[in-house]
């Protein structure tokens, strides 16, 4: 969850506006604005981690994962993890559910 000191508004990393900021050496920050008055929140990590460095599916992709057992992924998402972590399987279960919502299936 970001808080914007400016305005108080809270948010979450994927509603959060996010701008490159170019660096003098080539290189680049992303940054997370306030949706609502645009400030400036906070640096942002460059990706959000896709694979799955422990547990019962240690080196598999968060997609593969989606795909096979959202459920596992739906149990995840609820446990004390990072917020890089959890928007990673938060954007992966939507694009699993949304392919199969086109296929006329529904995930409980």
């Amino acid at each position: 969850m970001l808080i914007c000191k400016n305005c108080g508004l809270e948010q979450d990393e994927l509603t959060a506006k996010i701008e490159k900021h170019f660096l003098a050496n080539g290189g680049y920050h992303l940054k997370a604005l306030c949706s609502d008055c645009g400030a400036f929140i906070k640096n942002m990590p460059h990706s959000l981690p896709q694979i799955l460095h422990f547990g019962k599916y240690k080196g598999k992709p968060i997609a593969v994962i989606a795909k096979e057992n959202p459920a596992y992924l739906r149990w995840l998402y609820n446990q004390d993890i990072k917020e890089t972590l959890k928007n990673s399987i938060k954007i992966e279960l939507g694009r699993h559910e949304f392919d199969d919502a086109q296929q006329g299936l529904k995930i409980s």
